[in-house]
């Protein structure tokens, strides 16, 4: 464990976590020094305090929660592809590892279907998404079930009622749309197997209403959003809206699909839309994404019962190269981590959407995946 030895406040935070459990904590990844940096978030402020960093190892990335918030997934995308199992304790949200799995491939996302019982991935250079079972000691199987995608898988999720999984594939303009049998995890296509985007969207990151009704899709190549309303029988996927999140103003091009060998266009100098993740706020009616290129976050309102979306503003962030963000459960703040900043910062968000920054600390090198735990009083 390596004890942050600048933030002696963060420290006497992390002594006196027993008589603070109702408080959220973030986990926060960055694969290049392989840390996960547990933090405490204050919602009575915003603020934000490092309690810990765990060594999980070079190029740890996506992480997943346990549906009961008893366990933390996190793979590593290097070779041996592994995921790492830690208990998470439900007092000082301290991990401790349990135990690891193989991965079939680098997997760009992982989370579990809602009962918890199988954890799911997505390859983007391997253009494929995985299954395997978790058993109830929250053991990964070493089996893994692998369906081939188009090029770029790159996100896949249970919806809320955990029948249907929907993936983001990039580089095929589609989001995937399978029902999931539950005792086995397998996957089956519905319909034709997805729901076409706009050419050069390159849907990336998903995430769904509260009601359920809705499923929303971030475009990286676009910074686009588009919405689609979920058939509570089949799960087929119906387009109902669509909204531009990035202004003329910010000067950005048609954004391009970047492989692992030229992640940052290097060869390229003309600034593009290069969009990340998408995040929507506990009621339903603010969703927000990141903008890596200008380092900013766009925010749009959503009609919870239509599913409509409006564009509501683009903000900078002081976090370079914004990749991850979460809402505190609260709703009342915004965490934002930068690929490369050496900080993570908290944002006040207001009556419109716009954002002010109120809190930051310390972050790992290349901090990036972001997952969020209340824990239970």
């Amino acid at each position: 464990m390596f004890k942050p030895l600048l933030l002696a406040t963060a420290l006497a935070s992390s002594l006196a976590l027993p008589a603070h459990a109702a408080a959220p904590f973030a986990y926060i990844s960055s694969p290049n020094d392989g840390l996960i940096s547990q933090y405490q978030l204050d919602e009575s402020s915003g603020a934000i305090s490092l309690v810990e960093q765990t060594k999980a190892g070079d190029k740890v990335n996506p992480m997943a929660l346990s549906p009961d918030g008893t366990t933390l997934f996190a793979a590593q995308r290097v070779a041996p592809f592994t995921v790492l199992v830690y208990s998470i304790d439900a007092k000082t949200g301290h991990l401790q590892k349990r135990s690891q799995a193989p991965l079939a491939d680098s997997l760009a996302y992982i989370s579990t279907d809602r009962s918890g019982r199988f954890l799911m991935g997505a390859s983007y250079g391997g253009a494929v998404l995985t299954v395997q079972a978790i058993d109830a000691e929250q053991q990964v199987s070493e089996k893994v079930a692998v369906y081939k995608t188009g090029p770029f898988a790159h996100s896949i999720r249970s919806d809320i009622s955990d029948r249907f999984v929907y993936a983001g594939n990039l580089g095929a303009d589609k989001v995937l749309q399978f029902s999931q049998d539950k005792k086995t995890g397998a996957l089956t296509p519905i319909g034709d197997g997805y729901a076409s985007t706009t050419a050069k969207t390159g849907p990336r990151h998903i995430v769904f209403s509260p009601n359920g009704k809705f499923l929303y899709v971030v475009g990286e190549l676009s910074g686009a959003v588009t919405g689609y309303a979920i058939n509570p029988d089949s799960g087929a996927l119906k387009q109902v809206s669509h909204a531009d999140g990035i202004p003329a103003s910010l000067g950005l091009a048609q954004g391009e699909a970047r492989s692992a060998a030229n992640n940052d266009l290097k060869d390229d100098p003309t600034p593009r839309i290069w969009a990340a993740d998408i995040r929507l706020s506990p009621d339903g009616t603010l969703l927000y994404i990141t903008e890596r290129t200008t380092s900013s976050v766009s925010a749009f309102k959503v009609d919870p019962d239509s599913g409509s979306l409006s564009f509501v503003g683009n903000y900078p962030v002081e976090e370079k190269q914004p990749r991850n963000i979460a809402f505190f459960p609260s709703g009342k703040w915004l965490l934002v981590t930068g690929e490369k900043s050496q900080t993570v910062g908290s944002y006040a968000i207001g009556d419109k959407g716009n954002l002010k920054r109120v809190g930051e600390a310390k972050s790992g090198d290349g901090a990036l995946w972001i997952e969020i735990l209340q824990p239970k009083p």
